[in-house]
């Protein structure tokens, strides 16, 4: 699958307001923004173990998921997502 075949197919499922999440019972879910996470690390804007809100998710040119938090966008590995 080309590039190009691959971002039209992942554009399909992913909208910047909203994120597919697998929740502890095993049931795929749609949470819509603003959502809350945890901080997994220390950033100048947020401290680790913060809570904070997901305002958006984007997609950076190399096709990696981004949380736009307080306006800075931070790659998604660096938070837990809080299921309520």
């Amino acid at each position: 699958m080309s590039k190009e075949e691959y971002l039209k197919e992942l554009l399909k499922w992913i909208s910047s307001d909203s994120l597919l999440v697998i929740d502890k019972s095993g049931r795929l879910r749609r949470i819509y923004c603003p959502f809350k996470v945890i901080c997994l690390v220390t950033f100048p804007e947020i401290r680790q173990g913060e809570k904070v809100d997901v305002d958006a998710i984007k997609l950076t040119v190399e096709v990696k998921e981004v949380f736009i938090v307080k306006g800075t966008a931070y790659y998604i590995i660096y938070f837990n997502i809080i299921l309520e």
